[in-house]
Formats: C-alpha cells, sequence, structure tokens
C-alpha cells in the first residue's frame, strides 16, 4: 500500500509498540492522522505526545470494523487470527508499515536498493554486518526492521541503501519485495503465530514473491529446508552461496572459490555459523560490483551485536557467553560449534514444541560438552532428549530452578577443569519468563558480573 492509498481512509493503528508508535508520528506527519483508532489485544498505554487519542481493546473490535476503511496492523498481530478474516469479509485492507515502507520506497525512490535479510538465525549479525562494510565504502546508508530504525522512518530519506532485517511477521503479508533479499537459514520456530511450520515458512519466503525481472536472491545452499521452499519461485532470479562455485565457508574460513577471503580469527564476531551468513553479505557484495578483498578487511572493525554469542567476562579462566537470541535448538548447535575448550550449556525457555533429539545427538557426539543445565518451561523436554541420548560417564546433567542456579552450577564445574566456557543458549522463546531476550540476556550478564566480585 503507498502513502497516496491512505488519504481521507479511516485507519486502525492495531498495536502501539515501537513499529506502531512509528506508524502514528509518519501519518501525523503526513496530514493523515484525522481518523486514526487505536486499537490492542491489551489495553494499550499511550504516550504523552499522543495523549489525545482515544484507545480500544479486547471486545471493542467488532464495533470498530464498521469505522474501519484501513488497518494498520503491528508484527505481533497473527494474519491468521479470526479478527483478520472478519475485517477482510469487510472489505477492510489489511497492510502493516513494513509493506509501506516497501511499496513506497520502490515507487517514489527507485534510485535507492532495499537489501532485505531474513532467516530464522544469524539475520541481525548479517544485517549489521552488511551496513557496517556499506558505510565503511562511504555509501549513504541505513538500517532498520527488526534492528535499527523502524522502516517507516527510513521512507523518507535519500539513501543509496537500506538494509533491513526482516522477520517471517513481517514478510508475510508483503506486496512489494526487494530489489536485492538474502536468506541465512529456516529452523524450527515461531510456529504459534504462524499456526504450523510449513506456514512458518512460506511466510519467511514470501519476501520474494513480488520480486520483479532486475531483482535477485541468494540463499543458503548448506540449509535444505531453505533450499526446498526457494524451489517454489521457479521464475524468481535466485542465486545460491556456500558452494565450491561461489563464496562458502572452509572450516574456520571464507572462501571465493579458492581463494581465501578471510579467517574468522580475524574478527571480533564468534560462531563459525557467522561465516555460512557472511558468504550471503559478500554475494550480496559482489553483485553489487564492490571490492571483496576491502570488503574483508572492513568485516574485521565489525563489532559483535548485544546477546549473539556475545562474551560477556572471563573469570579463573573461565569465559561467559552470552547467546540469549537463540531461539532454536539449531541456533544452540550452531553456537557449541564455535567454541574448542571444554563447554558446559545452558538451555530452556518458553515451551515451543520443538525437537531436542539432534541437540541431543550433538551434545552426545562431542566429548568437549562436559555439562547442560536446563531450566524453565521446556526444561524437562530438554532433560528428557539429553538423558536418552547422552550416556557419556564424564558428561553431567542438571534440571536447574533458576538462572542463577544454573550459571553457578556451571561455573564450579568448569574450575574443576580449570577452563572452559559457560554457552547460555536459551533454544526457546522468552515469553513468560522474560519481556524479551535483551532482558533475558541482561539477568545472565548481571549474574556473571556478580560472580566476578565474589
Amino acid at each position: 500500500m503507498l502513502i497516496k492509498d491512505l488519504k481521507n481512509k479511516r485507519i486502525m493503528l492495531w498495536g502501539l509498540g515501537t513499529e506502531g508508535t512509528s506508524v502514528l508520528r509518519f501519518l501525523e506527519k503526513h496530514d493523515m492522522a484525522q481518523n486514526i483508532i487505536i486499537y490492542g489485544d491489551q489495553p494499550v498505554s499511550l504516550p504523552t505526545e499522543f495523549s489525545g487519542y482515544q484507545t480500544y481493546t479486547g471486545n471493542d473490535f467488532a464495533a470498530l470494523l464498521d469505522k474501519t476503511d484501513v488497518i494498520i496492523k503491528s508484527p505481533g498481530v497473527s494474519l491468521y487470527k479470526k479478527e483478520i478474516a472478519d475485517a477482510r469479509s469487510k472489505g477492510i485492507q489489511i497492510t502493516s508499515s513494513t509493506d509501506i515502507f516497501m511499496n513506497e520506497v520502490r515507487t517514489s525512490r527507485p534510485q535507492c536498493k532495499i537489501i532485505a535479510i531474513s532467516g530464522s538465525k544469524g539475520k541481525s549479525t548479517s544485517a549489521g554486518a552488511l551496513h557496517h562494510i556499506l558505510q565503511k565504502f562511504g555509501l549513504n546508508v541505513a538500517l532498520g526492521g527488526n534492528i535499527g530504525k523502524p522502516l517507516i522512518e527510513l521512507v523518507d530519506g535519500n539513501y543509496d541503501y537500506i538494509v533491513a532485517e526482516i522477520s517471517s511477521y513481517q514478510a508475510a503479508d508483503l506486496t512489494a519485495s526487494p530489489q536485492i533479499a538474502m536468506f541465512t537459514n529456516l529452523f524450527f520456530v515461531h510456529s504459534a503465530w504462524h499456526l504450523n511450520h510449513e506456514n512458518y515458512c512460506r511466510d519467511k519466503l514470501h519476501l520474494i514473491a513480488r520480486q520483479q525481472p532486475g531483482d535477485i536472491c541468494f540463499i543458503n545452499a548448506r540449509n535444505k529446508e531453505l533450499t526446498g521452499y526457494a524451489a517454489e519461485y521457479p521464475g524468481k532470479h535466485i542465486e545460491y552461496d556456500n558452494i565450491p562455485e561461489g563464496f562458502h565457508r572452509k572450516g574456520r574460513k571464507l572462501f571465493w572459490q579458492d581463494k581465501e577471503i578471510l579467517d574468522i580469527a580475524q574478527l571480533k564476531v564468534c560462531g563459525d555459523h557467522n561465516l555460512d551468513n557472511f558468504a550471503g553479505i559478500f554475494s550480496i557484495l559482489h553483485f553489487l560490483g564492490l571490492d571483496i578483498s576491502r570488503a574483508a578487511e572492513y568485516l574485521q572493525s565489525f563489532e559483535p551485536l548485544a546477546h549473539r554469542l556475545q562474551k560477556v567476562a572471563v573469570i579463573n579462566n573461565v569465559t561467559f557467553i552470552n547467546d540469549s537470541i537463540s531461539t532454536a535448538p539449531e541456533a544452540a548447535i550452531g553456537a557449541m560449534q564455535s567454541f574448542d575448550d571444554n563447554l558446559a550449556v545452558i538451555s530452556g525457555g518458553e515451551e515451543n514444541t520443538q525437537d531436542y533429539r539432534e541437540y541431543a545427538e550433538y551434545i552426545e557426539k562431542n566429548p568437549k560438552v562436559k555439562m547442560a543445565v536446563t531450566l524453565f518451561q521446556c526444561g524437562p523436554e530438554i532433560a528428557k532428549a539429553i538423558r536418552n541420548r547422552v550416556h557419556r560417564p564424564d558428561f553431567i546433567l542438571l534440571e536447574a530452578q533458576s538462572l542463577p542456579e544454573a550459571v553457578n552450577a556451571a561455573y564450579q564445574k568448569m574450575l574443576t577443569y580449570g577452563k572452559g566456557t559457560i554457552l547460555f543458549s536459551p533454544t526457546s522463546p522468552s515469553f513468560g519468563f522474560y519481556k524479551n531476550f535483551m532482558e533475558r540476556g541482561q539477568h545472565f550478564i548481571d549474574i556473571v558480573n556478580q560472580l566476578g566480585y565474589k
């Protein structure tokens, strides 16, 4: 949907979080805030600047439909909710700030190229790294979406490139696609919003459904789930990374065909799996015609993002790693693969109907993993999978009652080896225990910092 399509329309903003607040400011800026309804599934708390607006919640929704022409929904509002179907049956248009951004920039600012990065894991680090490199090249580039600014705030800017991190929530109903897209991987996550895993995968790949001639998408060939769903778009220009003919990871190094591009030891970023994602980033840079050697040099100054394999501290030769962003077993496996020391892994969070068999099998086959600590709602399920598959005599499984107990137990175990790494990689969402993964990660950091003062 374009901005002009909102003129003189009665608009419902469904959700007023960070993105919804940016939409309301945008509508006021463009003189389209005369007929605004603000609705939330839960009571909406209005910032002081918007105190003049009326808010609605709960059972108000059905009555509000007769006063609504367009719904701009927040990403957290599932497309599969009955209320969405009810609204559409009344001829109400459903859109989002991401869709408005994508249509408006592609239509009114064709000189600006949108580079959208998506995937189950690794998209934030990938988007941040690409933005960093493009800035180092002296290009006028913005970063938005799930990282950086809300995308609606970038519509009026005069950029060469906009790097956008796009979630499955944001991609699911787009009516325009970016000129350049990249997918890192597909894992089993977000089943509640999408109802099932198949919907999740298709909703995420919908990001490229409206790509036009001349547009391109880069796919990680190592992820079979991803390549399988990408095959449903035979008419699109799709290129693959992590293949011998292109950019690919080999061990702890990134190669272009047979030429070494960089060694992960040169970077501040932890995690060998990041090289899989950087293969996609360098494929984009190559497509843009930028100097790859300089790009590799620029990447060395990229600072890792918080809560993503973040080194918190080293206490008595024990390294503490905060990977609170991890919400899938596959992410924890990738994280464990990144360390050669004796390792204790702490996992658990909200129950998300995930399969932990491969997670447990990885632990069984890797003697460097000396201990696993499980906790929170899905802790018993993780522990069950571990008990069924891990039978090494030197391995310890602990079902903890709290995160402080988990950290302290893992620390004491690593001290017996003289050195080691404690990896907090939850494998599941934080909701029900913390507001978000940032609060969860900060709790881990606070516990570790307290250890340092003992």
